[in-house]
């Protein structure tokens, strides 16, 4: 063997042992870690069970159209699926024509990738930790990975965890409007629990003190948004965390992340969208007319941006401005 192909097998060993460092696994499994924490925090219900629900308060015409209505549906569904099914099989006997025997054996079969099952996963915080601990162990150096970590443990309710994630993101960029949100539900987390152990309450008073240095929630996010005030990404944090912290302030809350005067550096389609989906997801309570308000307002800022285009929907405007969000960061990366 040639010692160049001898080194080259080496470094496609090395490659091997890191390839989880690469940025496009890095996006996607960061991508695969928030779709688990929305499937935790919205769980998918039973639609059937819903339309039953919904069909209580409906006279006996609007439910006859109804029952209609699903009927066909059921049917499209019915041949959908049939066609789906005729296809995975005349999929499936062309994979067998070019296997050979061997290597069925070698692969095995395979578990079939249904979507509707996908969606419904039981322990999706578990699911989210299988995609995490690579990142952990290879992309340390990315703050987004400490702060995945800490939206897992959050929602599990692991508080030493929980620390050692803000811990680490700290030490990476301790003014990140990410960590900002981080560092406040987790304060506001251990107030509220006060049942946990001795030593585990001493040493989280003792590691808080060091980053909040005796300042209150309300003191510390209103230093955030004085120190960060021309800069959009850092004032839809502190916004949302006033909110968070007094739900009484929400006019005051939206009026900061919906600012867009000249003193506003960060400006860009990419942030504006942030702050059109946290209008729509709930950060600030029920606020359409904020929003309607505020998609004009970015309408005649960037014309051309589809997801503040007039005459759609909030629904149809929240799914475009994820799309957009997704496109923006592909075409990012890309250049």
């Amino acid at each position: 063997m040639r010692k160049m192909t001898l080194r080259a097998y080496v470094d496609l060993l090395r490659l091997e042992d890191v390839l989880r460092r690469h940025a496009f696994y890095f996006k996607a499994a960061r991508s695969a870690i928030e779709i688990y924490l929305k499937l935790y925090d919205n769980p998918l219900t039973n639609e059937s069970k819903q339309q039953e629900i919904n069909s209580e308060n409906l006279s006996a015409k609007e439910l006859k159209k109804m029952l209609s209505k699903q009927r066909r549906a059921q049917k499209k569904a019915k041949l959908e699926e049939e066609r789906k099914h005729a296809e995975r099989e005349r999929q499936q006997k062309n994979q067998k024509k070019k296997r050979d025997e061997e290597e069925e054996e070698a692969s095995g079969l395979k578990e079939e990738l249904i979507p509707e099952k996908l969606e419904r996963i039981e322990n999706p915080l578990e699911e989210a930790i299988k995609f995490l601990i690579p990142l952990k162990n290879l992309v340390a150096d990315n703050i987004d990975t400490h702060l995945l970590a800490f939206e897992i443990y959050f929602r599990k309710g692991k508080f030493l965890l929980m620390l050692q994630s803000v811990k680490r993101a700290f030490a990476i960029n301790n003014n990140h409007p990410w960590l900002h949100e981080c560092l406040i539900k987790f304060s506001k987390s251990v107030s509220n629990h006060s049942n946990l152990p001795d030593i585990v309450s001493k040493v989280l008073a003792q590691e808080m003190q060091k980053i909040f240095v005796n300042k209150d929630l309300e003191s510390f996010n209103e230093d955030f948004l004085k120190h960060n005030a021309t800069s959009l990404q850092h004032l839809l944090s502190g916004a949302k965390m006033m909110y968070f912290l007094d739900k009484s302030r929400q006019e005051k809350a939206i009026a900061i992340a919906t600012r867009l005067d000249e003193t506003i550096k960060d400006k860009n389609v990419k942030t504006l969208l942030k702050v059109s989906e946290a209008l729509l997801d709930g950060s600030f309570g029920n606020c359409n007319s904020q929003y309607e308000e505020y998609r004009v307002a970015c309408h005649n800022l960037l014309p051309f941006t589809s997801a503040f285009l007039p005459g759609v929907s909030e629904v149809d405007s929240h799914n475009v401005a994820l799309n957009h969000a997704v496109n923006y960061d592909v075409l990012a990366n890309e250049i």
